[in-house]
């Protein structure tokens, strides 16, 4: 079995897989319907034409699979770099095998010698190989998490999956069972608190800060939340209210699935995280992904590595930081609720997969709201440093990073 390039050549055996696979499960043939003159005078030059490219067409080739007879019982299209459709969609592999040969392994083979292609010639720009599959192709599905690819996210109808170039084989599902059902066992709790439309919530973990605005009456508290210990909510206009941070996914999730009960729609983090990257104590950093190494966050969302922040929130915290000229980063965050397994060993390995910073909280909170579709994001500042080859507390005395992080999320909440 093996892969060979299009060409003028082997036109007529191409043409014929062509007009008799016609286009299925993602996979577009464009050429389905095309006259044999055509394919051979205008589709192959095309096709071969490495400046046949533009702003929504990447360069493509395409590579029929043959068997041990010499027969096409394949094809794989490679897609050399990504464009936004194709990052947020069908990534870098389409395939498609004849229905005479499907089930047979044929798919897997022609994977496993095209990955072996791009490894050794480099053939594409990006660190890791993008696949999107139809959430009901188990067939597909199964192939895929066969050549260690992971599930990096999935919607409504596509699961999204990622093979690493670098050999790093990851796991996909920490934690399978997982319950669409909204109708909880516990029953809502009655709070004095009615949220409308224009509340919106700060969780500030700048204990310094609240308390001086508590002595300065410029804000009050409003109520709590009940428990062996009382969570207070304070109040700093109509609008807005701040909850304390509290080290943890369990009890914060607690505090925002008991909030958003009671109407409450929009939520914005501000906090400190480890960071595993280069950078200075203070530094901000804005949370666009959260690895799942956590428990909290499978209680919201069906099994995935990753778990993807809200988008609308993402532009509205990102443009604001850019109209007043605020340096900040876009951050993948690893979200873990035992920290000390933080070791040098997966410390290395999240390194390694390029996340940015460690902390607690993530994963959760935004797998949590994105199930109850509530606007949500989070401002983090660098704190401890992860990176080197010895823990860095980097303490330091000097908190005028955090005024200015609580007077930014100030002016982007009222931006919600």
């Amino acid at each position: 079995m093996y892969l060979k390039v299009l060409n003028k050549e082997d036109s007529l055996k191409e043409y014929n897989f062509l007009v008799a696979n016609p286009s299925e499960n993602g996979f577009v043939n464009n050429y389905y319907d095309h006259s044999y003159s055509d394919f051979c005078n205008k589709d192959i030059p095309s096709l071969l034409n490495d400046d046949y490219v533009s702003k929504d067409i990447v360069k493509n080739t395409y590579y029929f699979l043959y068997d041990d007879l010499d027969n096409i019982v394949g094809l794989f299209k490679l897609r050399h770099y990504l464009n936004e459709s194709l990052i947020n969609g069908a990534g870098h592999i389409g395939y498609l095998i004849a229905k005479d040969y499907r089930n047979k392994g044929y798919a897997k083979r022609g994977l496993e010698l095209l990955i072996a292609k791009i490894k050794e010639e480099n053939l594409v720009k990006e660190k890791e190989l993008y696949f999107q599959t139809n959430i009901n192709n188990i067939y597909s599905l199964k192939v895929l998490l066969s050549l260690n690819a992971y599930i990096h996210h999935r919607d409504d109808n596509n699961i999204y999956l990622r093979i690493r170039l670098d050999d790093l084989i990851l796991n996909s599902n920490p934690i399978l069972e997982y319950s669409h059902d909204f109708n909880t066992f516990l029953s809502k709790e009655d709070f004095n608190i009615k949220f409308d439309d224009n509340s919106k919530l700060l969780i500030c973990y700048f204990n310094d800060i609240i308390d001086e605005l508590l002595n300065d009456n410029k804000i009050k508290e409003v109520s709590y939340i009940n428990g062996v210990n009382n969570i207070p909510i304070y109040q700093m206009n109509n609008d807005i209210f701040l909850v304390k941070g509290y080290v943890g996914e369990p009890l914060m999730g607690s505090i925002l699935e008991f909030l958003i009960r009671q109407g409450l729609k929009k939520i914005l983090f501000i906090g400190g995280a480890g960071v595993l990257v280069n950078s200075n104590r203070g530094d901000l950093f804005v949370i666009k992904e959260a690895l799942r190494d956590e428990g909290l966050s499978y209680h919201y969302s069906e099994a995935s590595r990753y778990v993807l922040a809200n988008l609308e929130v993402l532009n509205i915290i990102t443009k604001y930081l850019n109209e007043h000229n605020i340096n900040y980063t876009l951050a993948n965050t690893w979200s873990i609720d035992a920290i000390y397994r933080e070791t040098k060993a997966k410390i290395e390995l999240r390194k390694k997969e390029g996340l940015m910073l460690v902390e607690m909280e993530q994963a959760g909170l935004i797998a949590l709201t994105n199930f109850y579709k509530v606007k949500y994001g989070a401002l983090i500042y660098a704190g401890d440093d992860l990176s080197k080859e010895t823990h860095d507390l980097r303490v330091s005395t000097k908190t005028n990073y955090k005024y200015e992080l609580f007077k930014i999320a100030i002016d982007i909440l009222n931006l919600f």
